[in-house]
C-alpha cells in the first residue's frame, strides 16, 4: 500500500492517506469537515442576502 502527506486546508494540520483516496481525503478531522460546510453556508446565506 502506498501512502501520501496531505496538508488540511481549515486547521493546516498534516495527515497521511492512502494513495488511492489522495483526490477523496481533504480534511483530517470531521471536525474540519465541518467547520468548511459551516463556512460554505455562511458564504452562500452572504452572497443570497447581497443579491
Amino acid at each position: 500500500m502506498e501512502y501520501v502527506r496531505k496538508t488540511c486546508p481549515i486547521c493546516g494540520s498534516e495527515f497521511v492517506v492512502l494513495k488511492k483516496v489522495e483526490e477523496k481525503a481533504i480534511y483530517c478531522t470531521l471536525e474540519c469537515l465541518s467547520a468548511a460546510q459551516r463556512r460554505v453556508k455562511r458564504e452562500e446565506a452572504s452572497s443570497f442576502m447581497s443579491a
